[in-house]
């Protein structure tokens, strides 16, 4: 079911405290501070991009510096009346999305979440448009709650080396391994423990550029599949080499 007007207002966390048996402090408002979360004031804000689409979100009232690694930060677009997604590179974006999302198509939710700072965080609910559970994923930080993560720095923990996603035990999802200076240099997708999809390969130079793309098996229970290099580029991003088996 979609939410009512009157769910949309009540977006303030549930807070309980207990009184105090002896009054010897001065009287402080204890009224709930809305539009607070993980302490932080953000700002009520929603986007129709169609008749039948409305997002309910929350923004942070401060530009913000976004993490240097993760894949997709979110920020509402003002002026293109949408909420756009971009990739972490400790640039200073405004209208950072921080707080509670709702998505509903046609009056029904089909995905309900957290953000933290530009990042999905903490349990994500996707829904069909019958309201049955479609998935339900936990993030913290932009990635997977179970995620893997190594760094090339283990005692201050800021250089990421590589981000193996699981997912009820089993390798899911997206990896990614980066250069020391954070450059992204092999992105591709697990699924029940197998890779997947086209896998890249980068090179590490100051603009992205991809070096090689390697198929694997299409579906991870083809088990005779044998992967193979798909293409090559040069730095310049002049193709070098592309398969015959691609189309087959």
């Amino acid at each position: 079911m979609g939410l009512s007007q009157q769910e949309r207002d009540e977006d303030a966390p549930d807070i309980s405290y207990e009184e105090e048996v002896t009054d010897t402090l001065a009287d402080v408002d204890l009224k709930i501070k809305k539009n607070v979360y993980y302490g932080e004031k953000t700002r009520k804000a929603f986007t129709s991009p169609n008749s039948s689409t409305y997002e309910l979100f929350n923004t942070l009232r401060e530009p913000v510096q976004v993490d240097n690694y993760v894949q997709q930060v979110y920020y509402h677009d003002r002026q293109g009346g949408r909420i756009v997604s971009v990739v972490g590179k400790g640039q200073v974006l405004e209208n950072v999305l921080h707080g509670p999302y709702t998505k509903e198509v046609n009056e029904i939710i089909v995905e309900k979440g957290m953000f933290y700072k530009g990042l999905k965080h903490e349990i994500w609910m996707i829904q069909n448009r019958d309201s049955t559970l479609a998935d339900k994923v936990h993030y913290h930080m932009g990635w997977y709650r179970d995620a893997e993560i190594s760094y090339y720095d283990e005692a201050t923990k800021k250089k990421i080396k590589e981000v193996i996603p699981y997912r009820y035990g089993k390798k899911e999802g997206t990896y990614y391994r980066f250069f020391e200076n954070g450059k992204i240099a092999v992105r591709g997708n697990y699924f029940f423990d197998q890779k997947v999809g086209v896998w890249e390969e980068f090179y590490n130079i100051a603009v992205t550029a991809v070096k090689r793309e390697i198929q694997f098996r299409p579906q991870f229970y083809l088990k005779d599949f044998d992967p193979y290099i798909r293409r090559e580029w040069t730095k310049a991003a002049r193709m070098t080499y592309e398969s015959t088996k691609i189309g087959q």
